[in-house]
């Protein structure tokens, strides 16, 4: 886990939850009784501070991230490795289920079928 990608990736996975800053300060009290100013969250995602490893894994656990190293490697800060949430991997298995409902999919996302 490279340090200087944590404020990065806490960043992308809070507005990925749609959490706000303070939303984060209220669940790490209420959920964990770690008291934080909304301050501190701001520098931990803007990298000028760095949380407690029992901080890190609660916030953690509020932004559903479920594979520390791939999520915090220099590789998924780079954008190759882009996160879903669990409800996303679950509509990808049912769309991979049914292929004979795959290119109707395409067309309602307007989206580029693998034929073009």
């Amino acid at each position: 886990m490279e340090s200087r990608h944590i404020g990065k990736v806490l960043r992308k996975y809070r507005k990925m939850r749609g959490l706000t800053i303070r939303d984060v300060v209220i669940r790490l009290h209420d959920d964990y009784q770690i008291d934080v100013a909304d301050k501190t969250v701001y520098g931990w995602e803007s990298d000028q501070s760095f949380p407690r490893t029992q901080t890190l894994l609660c916030l953690c656990e509020i932004y559903h991230i479920d594979n520390l190293p791939d999520s915090f490697s220099s590789k998924a800060s780079s954008g190759e490795n882009f996160p879903i949430t669990p409800r996303e991997r679950k509509l990808i298995q049912k769309f991979r289920e049914h292929q004979e409902l795959q290119d109707v999919i395409w067309r309602i996302l307007d989206a580029p079928t693998e034929k073009e």
